[in-house]
Order: structure tokens, then C-alpha cells, then sequence
């Protein structure tokens, strides 16, 4: 009878953000290569304990979440790699202030860390951390990663070198104010941070891009090395078989399309099995009256994987010698560019046990034997192709300089650089660069010219990010870019936002919520473009019973008069908006509304000004 050997415990990545019952965030810090806004939009779920199991939260949810994380979330992307949704809901517009672009230029390095670090708060005080270090970006996507999850406080735990130095690095790109690099770093120097059971931390391994870090290689008398990785290269692999000190066994796990490429060096590995690569998202999401779409090969990035996929993507190096067994996990694929520091990367040394290695056997157990190819692979012309219009978005990435304004003509967008005095195009000149707001049409910008009309926005929908576009002839690639607008757009925007996503009704449903101090009230997905209705309204709204009550306010005083001074702060800031829409676009509605602001009003004057402000304190 074969062996039954156990997986590595699954463990949704939000999940593993998720506040508990009784704590709140305080701060959290993410690291992606890549990104999504709608997986940017469930994180902020997730770290608001707003989500459902599905990753998903009402318009309520939404807003709700975007309030109470306003200047406490960063998520740290490569700049050129904000995937385009093929369909992005308007009220996306507002995740802008929670994104920063490191502006690597691809063609050497890239911002390629996995890693979350997140501050807790529970009612009683205590603050709390969590670390994640994996492969996984922020994209929707179902494939086969891995990540380490790090708590502190409890018994066992304790201080993990480099993990400071991470924090550092996370803090220092995100540009959060109120999260200083060096007070950040001497904090989570001394946390104590406990690890899953047959796992130590020996450190943490943080690469800043700057090319000083060292390959790990088996050291003489090593039993065992198993590389896991979806790209490859062969100089990072021959250094796991150093002439010499071979291993007794090596294996290598990757995918077909890496074992092609590399072709007959794979010899030197004793057993080479192969797992599905990735699927990549398509990478000119335009409506069906655009040209047709392009499928990137991410090997044309070097070592950087596309934003949306299925198949291979943990990044794993294991050595086995006598009793002894570490592994390594992280950002990092078995190429040298990750692994000497080119890139920036983060990668935790762990020392394992027995049954933590049967995970390992499980993973190799799901792949299949493949043999070793009798050439390298060569590239046609369609893969050509694909490279070329690869290579342009990151030239244009890596040229970005450009800042929005808003005049009487609408939004505009300006390029300044003495480098690129021209603007960001590509070197190759039959490439054809085009630029538009989130939700407006593309244009094409010519070269040489460094100001773009985007057309007018609605002040809802004004966003830093915009659309861009690079094609030549029928393929094309589009994504999002960060252009930061001065004067920036600030709560005011955000308040338009959410006054024309939610509606009134779905703004008297948050305000329900909130005063109920239930976290899953109301219907449907943020997503959605569509207005919610207070499920149970009546036909005729002045008639409707369901509006909250003043005794329903006064219990939620009662119960918590600091959460109800921060209830008050959002309807004194929302609903001059909301009645204005209201009265505007539906009256009965309308009215409904003021005889909710004539109670609210009612509540301001029993309870007396100071009585709310106090509980702000």
C-alpha cells in the first residue's frame, strides 16, 4: 500500500489579514509585483472584517471599509503592472490613495516582493502584529502558491532576524504618513513572533534591489536539493549541482514552458517534473470592437509573472542533509535576478520538520515526469511579437512622469522629465502609445507632445489612475498607471463617490448598519454599478417603518459613544450630498431623507455636541 502523504494546511491569503472579532487595523503595509483593483478592493474587506468567505462586500461594506482605512493601508506595486479589469466598477476610482508604483525600470530590476505586515488594535488595547512572506501578488487568481504567516504574542514565540529590515523596506515605498521606516523597523526588531508548528524562522531575507545578496548553495554532504519554481535560469541551477558536492538526489519541479526554454542542461537533475504554468490574463482587455486580444508571454519580462493565472507559481528551494532539512520560501524564482539581489525580494530561511517536508512530497507528488529536451527552444515570430510589445510597456513604465490636473476643460494630463522631455513612448516608433481616464476613451499620444486632454470627469469618477495602451497593428497590451494630481482629490472626492454609488437609500442602509453595529447588513456587490435598495423598503418610501428610530440611535450611544461620534462624523460629512442627489433625482426618496435629518437633528440636540465629540477623544 502506497504512502498517504499529507498537503501543506490551506489558508485563504484573506484570511490570514482579517482582524479578529474584537481588534481592528491600525496599519498595514503590502508588497505585490502585481496587482488588481478588484483584489485591491477585497483586501481592504479583509482588513476591515467586512468580507464574506467569497472575498466579496456590499456597497455599504465598501464604503465602510474605504472610511475606516483611509491613511493606514498601502499596497506597493511594480509600476506597470496594475492589471485593467474587463469590466472596472466606477466606484474603483477611489482605491488610487491606497497605491504606490515603484518605478523600476524592468529592463534590470523589478519590485518583485510578496510580503504583508499588519497592526492590530483589540478593545482591550493590545496591539497586535501579523507578517506574511509568499508568492502570491494581489490578483485574482487560483494558482498553486505558498506563504508563510507569522503572528505575534502567545507563548513560543520569538524575534526573527531581517525582519526589520523588511519593514523598513515596505515603509519606506509606501510613503504612509505616520509609518516612519526607522521607528517602524526598531519596533518590529523586538516583536516575538510566533511560527506553525514544525516550523522555525531562521531569518528573513529582504533584497532591496540592489545586487548584494547571496545564492544559497548545498554545502558539502547534502542529501537532497528540490528546486520549485514556475521560471527558471540556468546559471541559479547549476549552482544547486555544484561539481563536486552533487547531491545524492536533485529534483526540479517547473513547467513545460521553462523546461523547453532551458532544453538539454536540465540533464543534471535527476528527477524534472512539470505542473501547468500559469494562465495569464488577457492583456488588451478592450471591448470586442478593439482589435484582438494578446495573451503575454511572461517569460518576456525575464523572471516576472503576469497579473492573472492558474498552475505553478510557489517559489520554493529545499536541501535535505542527514536530519536536517531547510527550506526556503518567498518572491524569489530560481533565477540569479532574484536570487543576487537584482530585483527586490523577500524570501524566509525556515528549518523544518519531518511532517513540514511530507507537504513538500505532496506538492512533487501532483506533477508529472517529463522528460529532458534534446534542444533549447527558439522563438517565432508571434513570440517575438509579444516580447517587443512587453518590452514597450515597461519602457513606458519605467519613463512615467506625468501629473493630473483638472481645468475647465476637463482632466489633463502632463508629462515633466529631462530624461524622456518627449514623453514616456517606447523606442520602437511603429508602437503606438494611447492614454485615457479609468472610465474614459483611449487616445492616442502622439510623440514629442507632453500634455494630454483626457476630457471631462465627473468629480465622482476623477482618479489617479489611468488607462494606457500600447499596440502595433492588431495586438495590444493595456493596463493601469498612477498619476499623481495636484492639487490631490481627497476625502472630497471620495464623498461624491460614494454619495452616487450607494444612492440614498443605500446610504440610509450604511447608516442602519452601522447604528446596529451589524457588519453584514445589506445586498449586493461592490462591484456593481448598479445602486442598491434598503431590502424591505416600502413602496411608498414616507410611509416606509424600516428607517432607523431614535431609540435605535440612543442604543448605539449608549452602547459605544466613541463608534457613535465617528457615526456622527460620517453622516454630518454625507448627507447635505445625498439629499441634494436625492432631491434632485427623486423626490419621494427626498423626503424621506430630511425627515431622517429633522431625527438626527432631534438626537444632536438631547445628546448636546460635547456629549458626541466626547466620544472622539
Amino acid at each position: 500500500m502506497s504512502e498517504v502523504v499529507e498537503s501543506w494546511p490551506a489558508l485563504s491569503f484573506l484570511e490570514g489579514l482579517r482582524p479578529g472579532p474584537d481588534e481592528s487595523v491600525e496599519l498595514a503595509l503590502l508588497a505585490s509585483y502585481s496587482a488588481d483593483l478588484g483584489s485591491i478592493g477585497a483586501t481592504l474587506l479583509a482588513l476591515a472584517g467586512k468580507d464574506t468567505d467569497a472575498g466579496r462586500g456590499t456597497p455599504s461594506d465598501f464604503a465602510d471599509a474605504v472610511e475606516r482605512l483611509r491613511g493606514k493601508v498601502r499596497i506597493v506595486i511594480q509600476r506597470g503592472r496594475l492589471a485593467r479589469m474587463r469590466r472596472t466598477p466606477r466606484i474603483a476610482a477611489v482605491l488610487d490613495q491606497f497605491v504606490r508604483e515603484v518605478d523600476f525600470d524592468e529592463a534590470t530590476h523589478s519590485w518583485h516582493p510578496k510580503a504583508a505586515l499588519v497592526r492590530t488594535c483589540g478593545a482591550d488595547g493590545e496591539i497586535g502584529w501579523r507578517l506574511w512572506v509568499g508568492s502570491r501578488n494581489l490578483t485574482e487568481c487560483v494558482n498553486r502558491d505558498i506563504g508563510l504567516l507569522l503572528v505575534s504574542g502567545g507563548k513560543g514565540g520569538a524575534r526573527i532576524p531581517g525582519a526589520e529590515d523588511l519593514a523598513r523596506g515596505l515603509a519606506e515605498k509606501a510613503e504612509l504618513k505616520g509609518a516612519r521606516s526607522a521607528s517602524l523597523a526598531a519596533t518590529i526588531a523586538k516583536v516575538a513572533w510566533r511560527a506553525p508548528a514544525g516550523v522555525r524562522v531562521e531569518r528573513i531575507r529582504w533584497s532591496a534591489g540592489t545586487g548584494d545578496q547571496v545564492v544559497p548553495v548545498p554545502p558539502p554532504g547534502t542529501d537532497e536539493v528540490v528546486v520549485v519554481s514556475p521560471f527558471v535560469d540556468k546559471n541559479f541551477l547549476a549552482r544547486q549541482t555544484p561539481k563536486g558536492t552533487k547531491p545524492s538526489r536533485s529534483v526540479l519541479l517547473t513547467t513545460m514552458r521553462e523546461i523547453e526554454r532551458v532544453g538539454p542542461s536540465l540533464a543534471v537533475f535527476d528527477d524534472l517534473l512539470a505542473l501547468d504554468a500559469p494562465d495569464y490574463p488577457i492583456g488588451d482587455p478592450e471591448p470586442a470592437s478593439q482589435p484582438a486580444a494578446l495573451a503575454v508571454d511572461a517569460g518576456a519580462a525575464d523572471d516576472e509573472e503576469e497579473e492573472v493565472g492558474r498552475g505553478l507559481h510557489a517559489k520554493l528551494l529545499f536541501m535535505r542533509s542527514g536530519r536536517k532539512r531547510t527550506l526556503w520560501l518567498g518572491s524569489a524564482n530560481a533565477t540569479l535576478r532574484a536570487w543576487t539581489g537584482r530585483n527586490a525580494e523577500v524570501t524566509a530561511e525556515l528549518a523544518v520538520s519531518e511532517p513540514v517536508e511530507k507537504g513538500l512530497r505532496a506538492l512533487l507528488g501532483s506533477a508529472r515526469p517529463v522528460a529532458v529536451p534534446g534542444m533549447e527552444y527558439s522563438p517565432d515570430a508571434a513570440a517575438l511579437e509579444e516580447e517587443a510589445l512587453e518590452r514597450a510597456r515597461a519602457q513606458v513604465a519605467a519613463r512615467w512622469a506625468a501629473e493630473l490636473s483638472v481645468d475647465d476643460e476637463g482632466m489633463r494630463l502632463t508629462h515633466h522629465s529631462d530624461l524622456h522631455p518627449g514623453g514616456p513612448h517606447p523606442d520602437e516608433a511603429d508602437i503606438v502609445l494611447e492614454v485615457g481616464a479609468l472610465h474614459g476613451e483611449l487616445l492616442v499620444w502622439p510623440a514629442q507632445q507632453t500634455d494630454m486632454l483626457l476630457g471631462p470627469v465627473a468629480a465622482a469618477e476623477q482618479s489617479e489612475f489611468v488607462r494606457l495602451r500600447v499596440s502595433r497593428g492588431d495586438k495590444g497590451l493595456s493596463w493601469l498607471q498612477r498619476a499623481p494630481a495636484e492639487p490631490p482629490f481627497g476625502e472630497d472626492r471620495d464623498r461624491a463617490a460614494f454619495v452616487r454609488f450607494l444612492g440614498a437609500r443605500g446610504f440610509l442602509l450604511w447608516v442602519a448598519g452601522l447604528l446596529a453595529d451589524d457588519d453584514r447588513q445589506g445586498e449586493g456587490d461592490w462591484t456593481s454599478d448598479e445602486t442598491q435598495e434598503r431590502a424591505g423598503l416600502a413602496a411608498n418610501p414616507a410611509a416606509d417603518t424600516s428607517l432607523p428610530t431614535l431609540e435605535e440611535m440612543l442604543a448605539a450611544w449608549a452602547r459605544d459613544p466613541s463608534k457613535f461620534s465617528e457615526i456622527e462624523r460620517r453622516v454630518s460629512q454625507y448627507l447635505p450630498a445625498v439629499l441634494e442627489q436625492a432631491g434632485q433625482e427623486d423626490p419621494p426618496t427626498g423626503e424621506m431623507l430630511r425627515r431622517f435629518d429633522a431625527l438626527w437633528g432631534k438626537l444632536r440636540s438631547g445628546l448636546g455636541a460635547s456629549a458626541i465629540k466626547g466620544g472622539r477623544q
